[in-house]
Protein backbone atom coordinates (compact mmCIF):
# COMPACT_ATOMS: atom_id res chain seq x y z
CA UNK A 1 0.00 0.00 0.00
CA UNK A 2 1.68 3.67 -0.91
CA UNK A 3 2.25 6.08 1.83
CA UNK A 4 0.46 9.02 2.52
CA UNK A 5 3.14 11.07 0.85
CA UNK A 6 2.86 9.82 -2.32
CA UNK A 7 -0.90 9.21 -2.65
CA UNK A 8 -1.02 13.13 -1.90
CA UNK A 9 0.96 13.16 -4.96
CA UNK A 10 0.08 10.78 -7.16
CA UNK A 11 -3.71 9.66 -6.24
CA UNK A 12 -5.26 12.48 -7.73
CA UNK A 13 -6.56 10.55 -11.09
CA UNK A 14 -9.56 10.66 -13.46
CA UNK A 15 -10.62 9.07 -16.23
CA UNK A 16 -10.30 11.77 -19.32
CA UNK A 17 -13.79 11.73 -20.51
CA UNK A 18 -14.80 10.32 -24.41
CA UNK A 19 -17.34 13.55 -25.28
CA UNK A 20 -16.19 16.80 -24.90
CA UNK A 21 -17.06 19.81 -22.51
CA UNK A 22 -18.88 22.63 -23.26
CA UNK A 23 -16.62 25.01 -21.81
CA UNK A 24 -12.73 24.47 -22.39
CA UNK A 25 -11.31 23.29 -19.51
CA UNK A 26 -8.70 25.50 -17.47
CA UNK A 27 -5.40 23.37 -18.32
CA UNK A 28 -3.71 25.31 -14.99
CA UNK A 29 -0.28 23.41 -15.30
CA UNK A 30 3.32 24.66 -15.52
CA UNK A 31 4.79 21.63 -17.07
CA UNK A 32 3.72 18.52 -18.51
CA UNK A 33 4.82 14.76 -18.65
CA UNK A 34 6.11 12.59 -21.67
CA UNK A 35 6.27 9.12 -22.29
CA UNK A 36 9.92 8.77 -23.46
CA UNK A 37 12.98 10.93 -25.03
CA UNK A 38 11.02 10.03 -28.59
CA UNK A 39 7.81 12.17 -27.87
CA UNK A 40 9.50 14.73 -26.77
CA UNK A 41 11.49 15.21 -30.12
CA UNK A 42 8.16 15.01 -31.28
CA UNK A 43 6.42 17.66 -29.59
CA UNK A 44 9.15 19.75 -29.69
CA UNK A 45 9.14 19.40 -33.71
CA UNK A 46 5.27 19.84 -34.20
CA UNK A 47 5.07 16.27 -34.95
CA UNK A 48 2.66 15.55 -32.41
CA UNK A 49 0.32 17.78 -30.71
CA UNK A 50 1.67 18.46 -27.28
CA UNK A 51 2.86 20.78 -24.62
CA UNK A 52 6.51 21.75 -23.02
CA UNK A 53 6.35 24.07 -20.62
CA UNK A 54 4.03 27.05 -19.28
CA UNK A 55 5.96 29.87 -21.31
CA UNK A 56 5.81 27.65 -24.18
CA UNK A 57 1.61 27.76 -24.44
CA UNK A 58 -1.28 25.51 -23.21
CA UNK A 59 -4.41 23.98 -24.85
CA UNK A 60 -5.89 27.92 -23.54
CA UNK A 61 -3.20 29.85 -24.88
CA UNK A 62 -3.69 27.59 -28.55
CA UNK A 63 -7.60 28.27 -28.19
CA UNK A 64 -7.52 32.06 -27.54
CA UNK A 65 -4.73 32.38 -30.35
CA UNK A 66 -6.44 30.10 -32.96
CA UNK A 67 -9.78 32.59 -32.12
CA UNK A 68 -7.78 35.62 -32.54
CA UNK A 69 -6.29 34.46 -35.51
CA UNK A 70 -10.12 33.82 -37.06
CA UNK A 71 -11.36 37.03 -35.79
CA UNK A 72 -8.79 38.69 -38.29
CA UNK A 73 -9.13 36.14 -40.56
CA UNK A 74 -5.47 35.70 -40.81
CA UNK A 75 -2.91 32.43 -40.40
CA UNK A 76 -1.45 32.61 -36.75
CA UNK A 77 -1.54 34.42 -33.47
CA UNK A 78 0.64 34.56 -30.55
CA UNK A 79 -1.35 35.46 -27.08
CA UNK A 80 0.98 37.84 -24.55
CA UNK A 81 0.66 39.13 -20.47
CA UNK A 82 -0.78 42.15 -21.59
CA UNK A 83 -0.60 44.64 -24.59
CA UNK A 84 2.08 45.83 -23.69
CA UNK A 85 3.75 42.97 -23.62
CA UNK A 86 2.50 41.81 -27.00
CA UNK A 87 3.66 45.20 -28.16
CA UNK A 88 6.93 44.39 -26.55
CA UNK A 89 7.53 41.02 -28.21
CA UNK A 90 6.57 42.74 -31.95
CA UNK A 91 9.02 45.04 -31.85
CA UNK A 92 12.16 42.86 -30.18
CA UNK A 93 11.00 39.93 -32.82
CA UNK A 94 10.87 41.78 -35.39
CA UNK A 95 13.31 45.17 -35.04
CA UNK A 96 17.14 45.37 -34.74
CA UNK A 97 20.17 47.80 -34.87
CA UNK A 98 19.53 50.31 -37.53
CA UNK A 99 16.13 49.64 -38.18
CA UNK A 100 13.85 52.56 -38.70
CA UNK A 101 10.26 52.93 -37.50
CA UNK A 102 8.11 55.88 -38.41
CA UNK A 103 5.16 56.05 -35.80
CA UNK A 104 1.78 58.22 -35.30
CA UNK A 105 2.68 61.01 -32.87
CA UNK A 106 -0.63 60.34 -31.60
CA UNK A 107 -0.06 56.85 -30.27
CA UNK A 108 -0.60 55.62 -26.32
CA UNK A 109 1.51 57.16 -23.78
CA UNK A 110 3.12 54.09 -23.14
CA UNK A 111 3.38 52.58 -26.89
CA UNK A 112 5.51 55.90 -27.31
CA UNK A 113 7.78 55.04 -24.40
CA UNK A 114 8.63 51.49 -25.75
CA UNK A 115 9.61 52.53 -28.88
CA UNK A 116 11.93 55.11 -27.98
CA UNK A 117 13.31 53.00 -25.27
CA UNK A 118 14.67 51.05 -28.43
CA UNK A 119 16.76 54.03 -28.96
CA UNK A 120 19.19 52.37 -26.75
CA UNK A 121 19.74 49.81 -28.91
CA UNK A 122 19.89 51.53 -32.32
CA UNK A 123 16.22 51.76 -33.32
CA UNK A 124 15.43 55.53 -34.63
CA UNK A 125 12.23 56.55 -34.40
CA UNK A 126 10.06 59.34 -36.14
CA UNK A 127 6.72 60.57 -34.93
CA UNK A 128 4.47 62.21 -37.43
CA UNK A 129 0.88 63.58 -37.64
CA UNK A 130 -0.94 60.32 -38.77
CA UNK A 131 -2.83 63.27 -41.52
CA UNK A 132 0.27 64.80 -43.22
CA UNK A 133 0.60 61.95 -45.55
CA UNK A 134 3.01 63.45 -47.85
CA UNK A 135 5.68 64.16 -44.74
CA UNK A 136 4.53 60.25 -44.06
CA UNK A 137 5.48 59.42 -47.31
CA UNK A 138 9.18 60.89 -46.99
CA UNK A 139 9.36 59.38 -43.34
CA UNK A 140 8.64 55.92 -44.58
CA UNK A 141 11.57 55.72 -47.06
CA UNK A 142 13.87 52.69 -45.79
CA UNK A 143 11.28 52.37 -42.81
CA UNK A 144 11.16 48.65 -41.37
CA UNK A 145 7.60 49.35 -39.78
CA UNK A 146 4.95 52.17 -39.42
CA UNK A 147 2.76 52.04 -35.97
CA UNK A 148 -0.43 52.88 -35.97
CA UNK A 149 -3.55 52.79 -33.89
CA UNK A 150 -7.07 52.41 -35.46
CA UNK A 151 -8.52 54.76 -33.17
CA UNK A 152 -5.93 56.91 -31.30
CA UNK A 153 -6.10 57.34 -27.82
CA UNK A 154 -7.31 59.79 -26.30
CA UNK A 155 -7.73 61.88 -29.36
CA UNK A 156 -9.63 59.22 -31.64
CA UNK A 157 -7.93 60.09 -35.03
CA UNK A 158 -8.52 57.54 -37.28
CA UNK A 159 -5.90 56.85 -40.19
CA UNK A 160 -6.35 56.52 -43.57
CA UNK A 161 -5.72 52.60 -43.01
CA UNK A 162 -5.80 51.63 -46.38
CA UNK A 163 -3.77 54.75 -48.37
CA UNK A 164 -1.34 54.53 -45.34
CA UNK A 165 -0.66 50.82 -45.58
CA UNK A 166 -0.21 51.33 -48.95
CA UNK A 167 2.69 53.70 -48.79
CA UNK A 168 4.21 51.38 -46.56
CA UNK A 169 3.79 48.39 -48.78
CA UNK A 170 5.88 50.26 -51.95
CA UNK A 171 8.48 51.65 -49.19
CA UNK A 172 8.64 47.90 -48.11
CA UNK A 173 7.79 48.75 -44.23
CA UNK A 174 5.40 46.45 -42.31
CA UNK A 175 2.33 47.40 -40.69
CA UNK A 176 1.54 47.37 -37.50
CA UNK A 177 -1.46 48.32 -35.63
CA UNK A 178 -3.16 48.14 -32.54
CA UNK A 179 -6.90 47.87 -32.69
CA UNK A 180 -7.77 47.98 -29.20
CA UNK A 181 -10.46 50.60 -29.42
CA UNK A 182 -12.15 49.02 -32.38
CA UNK A 183 -12.29 45.42 -31.30
CA UNK A 184 -12.67 43.50 -34.07
CA UNK A 185 -16.22 43.92 -34.31
CA UNK A 186 -15.63 47.34 -35.79
CA UNK A 187 -12.13 47.05 -38.01
CA UNK A 188 -9.84 44.41 -39.51
CA UNK A 189 -6.74 46.07 -40.55
CA UNK A 190 -5.48 42.84 -42.05
CA UNK A 191 -8.09 43.80 -44.69
CA UNK A 192 -6.96 47.53 -45.32
CA UNK A 193 -3.83 45.65 -45.88
CA UNK A 194 -1.74 45.87 -42.59
CA UNK A 195 0.78 43.38 -41.80
CA UNK A 196 0.34 42.80 -37.56
CA UNK A 197 -3.04 43.53 -35.78
CA UNK A 198 -2.24 43.76 -31.66
CA UNK A 199 -4.94 43.53 -29.34
CA UNK A 200 -5.21 44.37 -25.59
CA UNK A 201 -7.70 41.86 -24.97
CA UNK A 202 -7.41 43.12 -21.21
CA UNK A 203 -10.12 45.92 -22.83
CA UNK A 204 -13.24 45.16 -25.29
CA UNK A 205 -12.33 41.41 -26.35
CA UNK A 206 -12.20 39.88 -22.79
CA UNK A 207 -14.86 42.83 -21.44
CA UNK A 208 -15.28 42.49 -17.95
CA UNK A 209 -12.03 44.33 -16.46
CA UNK A 210 -10.67 40.66 -14.93
CA UNK A 211 -7.94 39.85 -17.23
CA UNK A 212 -4.51 41.77 -18.10
CA UNK A 213 -3.80 40.03 -21.77
CA UNK A 214 -2.76 40.94 -25.51
CA UNK A 215 -2.65 39.02 -28.81
CA UNK A 216 -1.29 39.68 -32.16
CA UNK A 217 -2.35 38.35 -35.18
CA UNK A 218 -0.61 38.10 -38.72
CA UNK A 219 0.95 35.92 -41.17
CA UNK A 220 2.82 33.49 -39.47
CA UNK A 221 6.08 34.06 -41.05
CA UNK A 222 5.65 36.81 -39.20
CA UNK A 223 3.86 35.63 -35.89
CA UNK A 224 6.43 32.98 -35.53
CA UNK A 225 9.70 34.79 -34.70
CA UNK A 226 7.59 37.18 -32.36
CA UNK A 227 6.21 33.94 -30.75
CA UNK A 228 10.24 33.21 -29.95
CA UNK A 229 10.69 36.08 -28.11
CA UNK A 230 8.12 36.12 -26.36
CA UNK A 231 8.58 32.71 -25.09
CA UNK A 232 12.24 33.28 -24.29
CA UNK A 233 11.66 36.91 -22.57
CA UNK A 234 8.88 35.65 -20.45
CA UNK A 235 6.17 37.86 -22.43
CA UNK A 236 3.59 35.36 -21.91
CA UNK A 237 0.02 34.84 -20.69
CA UNK A 238 -1.04 32.80 -18.19
CA UNK A 239 -3.72 29.67 -18.81
CA UNK A 240 -6.49 31.06 -16.42
CA UNK A 241 -6.06 34.67 -18.38
CA UNK A 242 -6.42 33.11 -21.74
CA UNK A 243 -9.28 30.94 -20.71
CA UNK A 244 -11.82 34.43 -19.47
CA UNK A 245 -10.33 35.87 -22.24
CA UNK A 246 -12.25 33.36 -24.97
CA UNK A 247 -15.16 33.28 -22.44
CA UNK A 248 -15.15 37.09 -22.38
CA UNK A 249 -14.71 36.85 -26.09
CA UNK A 250 -18.48 34.88 -26.54
CA UNK A 251 -20.80 37.94 -25.98
CA UNK A 252 -18.65 40.31 -28.03
CA UNK A 253 -20.60 41.09 -30.62
CA UNK A 254 -24.02 41.59 -28.29
CA UNK A 255 -21.97 44.44 -26.05
CA UNK A 256 -19.92 46.27 -29.09
CA UNK A 257 -23.86 46.62 -30.28
CA UNK A 258 -25.14 48.23 -27.30
CA UNK A 259 -22.00 50.18 -25.77
CA UNK A 260 -21.68 51.54 -29.50
CA UNK A 261 -25.48 52.66 -29.69
CA UNK A 262 -25.15 54.00 -26.32
CA UNK A 263 -21.55 55.87 -27.57
CA UNK A 264 -23.23 57.69 -30.71
CA UNK A 265 -26.17 59.07 -28.70
CA UNK A 266 -23.72 60.16 -25.55
CA UNK A 267 -21.87 61.84 -28.20
CA UNK A 268 -24.47 63.85 -29.35
CA UNK A 269 -25.98 64.31 -25.93
CA UNK A 270 -22.61 65.84 -24.82
CA UNK A 271 -22.33 67.78 -27.87
CA UNK A 272 -25.33 69.47 -27.70
CA UNK A 273 -24.71 70.10 -23.63
CA UNK A 274 -23.90 74.01 -22.79
CA UNK A 275 -20.79 72.96 -20.03
CA UNK A 276 -18.93 70.80 -22.41
CA UNK A 277 -16.76 72.60 -24.59
CA UNK A 278 -15.74 69.93 -27.39
CA UNK A 279 -16.64 65.98 -28.48
CA UNK A 280 -14.34 63.72 -30.04
CA UNK A 281 -16.50 61.30 -31.57
CA UNK A 282 -15.73 59.74 -34.99
CA UNK A 283 -19.13 59.44 -35.59
CA UNK A 284 -19.90 63.55 -35.38
CA UNK A 285 -19.90 64.87 -38.71
CA UNK A 286 -17.86 67.67 -36.83
CA UNK A 287 -14.50 64.88 -36.00
CA UNK A 288 -12.37 66.22 -38.65
CA UNK A 289 -11.80 62.15 -39.44
CA UNK A 290 -15.59 61.72 -39.53
CA UNK A 291 -15.40 60.71 -43.52
CA UNK A 292 -12.34 58.34 -43.31
CA UNK A 293 -13.54 56.59 -40.20
CA UNK A 294 -16.78 55.31 -42.82
CA UNK A 295 -14.27 53.85 -44.50
CA UNK A 296 -12.30 52.72 -41.87
CA UNK A 297 -14.34 51.27 -39.20
CA UNK A 298 -17.76 48.93 -39.64
CA UNK A 299 -20.87 48.40 -37.77
CA UNK A 300 -20.81 51.72 -36.19
CA UNK A 301 -18.31 54.02 -34.88
CA UNK A 302 -17.01 52.33 -32.06
CA UNK A 303 -17.39 52.64 -28.04
CA UNK A 304 -14.93 55.19 -27.09
CA UNK A 305 -15.55 59.03 -27.27
CA UNK A 306 -13.93 61.93 -25.46
CA UNK A 307 -14.56 65.54 -24.23
CA UNK A 308 -13.65 68.58 -23.11
CA UNK A 309 -14.78 70.48 -19.79
CA UNK A 310 -13.67 73.70 -19.46
CA UNK A 311 -9.65 73.58 -18.48
CA UNK A 312 -9.92 73.18 -14.87
CA UNK A 313 -9.20 70.23 -12.72
CA UNK A 314 -11.53 71.34 -10.69
CA UNK A 315 -14.12 71.23 -12.98
CA UNK A 316 -13.38 67.29 -13.14
CA UNK A 317 -13.00 66.86 -10.22
CA UNK A 318 -16.62 68.47 -9.40
CA UNK A 319 -18.00 66.36 -12.04
CA UNK A 320 -16.43 62.90 -10.90
CA UNK A 321 -17.84 63.83 -7.01
CA UNK A 322 -21.19 63.94 -8.80
CA UNK A 323 -21.42 61.43 -11.16
CA UNK A 324 -23.56 58.32 -9.48
CA UNK A 325 -22.90 55.25 -12.24
CA UNK A 326 -20.12 56.37 -13.75
CA UNK A 327 -16.65 55.82 -12.41
CA UNK A 328 -12.82 56.95 -12.48
CA UNK A 329 -10.68 54.23 -13.72
CA UNK A 330 -7.62 54.18 -15.73
CA UNK A 331 -8.61 51.22 -18.04
CA UNK A 332 -11.00 51.00 -20.72
CA UNK A 333 -13.26 48.18 -22.41
CA UNK A 334 -15.60 46.80 -19.59
CA UNK A 335 -18.87 46.47 -19.49
CA UNK A 336 -19.52 49.95 -17.03
CA UNK A 337 -19.21 53.18 -18.70
CA UNK A 338 -16.00 54.52 -17.09
CA UNK A 339 -13.66 58.11 -17.44
CA UNK A 340 -10.13 58.58 -17.34
CA UNK A 341 -8.29 61.59 -17.19
CA UNK A 342 -5.29 61.97 -19.73
CA UNK A 343 -3.03 64.14 -18.25
CA UNK A 344 -2.89 62.45 -15.27
CA UNK A 345 -2.22 59.29 -16.32
CA UNK A 346 -1.90 57.64 -19.70
CA UNK A 347 -0.19 61.31 -21.07
CA UNK A 348 1.01 62.35 -16.98
CA UNK A 349 4.86 61.79 -17.99
CA UNK A 350 4.65 64.67 -20.89
CA UNK A 351 5.22 67.77 -20.05
CA UNK A 352 2.46 70.62 -20.10
CA UNK A 353 3.71 71.90 -22.56
CA UNK A 354 3.62 68.77 -24.94
CA UNK A 355 -0.16 67.77 -23.38
CA UNK A 356 -1.47 71.23 -24.76
CA UNK A 357 0.45 70.78 -27.93
CA UNK A 358 -2.15 67.91 -28.00
CA UNK A 359 -4.77 69.08 -26.89
CA UNK A 360 -4.81 66.79 -23.84
CA UNK A 361 -5.35 70.40 -21.22
CA UNK A 362 -6.87 69.87 -17.26
CA UNK A 363 -10.62 69.37 -19.04
CA UNK A 364 -9.95 66.70 -21.13
CA UNK A 365 -11.67 63.38 -20.40
CA UNK A 366 -11.98 59.70 -22.03
CA UNK A 367 -15.10 58.07 -21.97
CA UNK A 368 -15.39 54.44 -22.41
CA UNK A 369 -19.26 53.58 -22.90
CA UNK A 370 -20.46 50.54 -21.19
CA UNK A 371 -23.80 48.73 -21.55
CA UNK A 372 -26.12 50.49 -18.97
CA UNK A 373 -29.56 52.15 -19.56
CA UNK A 374 -29.14 54.99 -22.31
CA UNK A 375 -31.48 57.13 -20.33
CA UNK A 376 -29.59 56.12 -17.30
CA UNK A 377 -25.96 57.15 -18.60
CA UNK A 378 -27.34 60.39 -20.13
CA UNK A 379 -29.57 61.14 -16.43
CA UNK A 380 -26.61 60.84 -14.57
CA UNK A 381 -24.14 63.19 -16.79
CA UNK A 382 -27.00 65.53 -17.10
CA UNK A 383 -27.74 65.90 -13.24
CA UNK A 384 -23.28 65.63 -12.70
CA UNK A 385 -22.57 68.56 -14.95
CA UNK A 386 -25.28 70.89 -13.55
CA UNK A 387 -22.76 71.09 -10.75
CA UNK A 388 -20.51 73.13 -12.73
Amino acid sequence: MESLSTLVVHGATAETPANQPVSLPIYQSASWTFGDLDEVDAVYAGDKPGCIYGRNGTPNHRALENLFAKLHHTEAAVACASGMSALSAAFLGLLGQGSKVVASQDLYGSTLNALHDLGRFGVEVITIEITDLDRMQTALRGARMLVLETSSNPRLRIPNLHRLCAMARQAGALVLVDNTFASPYHCRPLQHGADIVMESLTKFVSGHSDVMIGALAGRRDLIEPIRSVAVRMGLVSNPHECWLSVRGAETLELRMQRASSNAASLAQFLQAHPKVRKVHYPGLPSHPDHQTAQGVLQNGFAAMLSFELEPSRQAVNTLLHNLRYIKLALSLGGVSTTLSHPATSSHRFLSRAEREQLGLHDGFLRMSVGIENLDDLKGDLEQALSYL
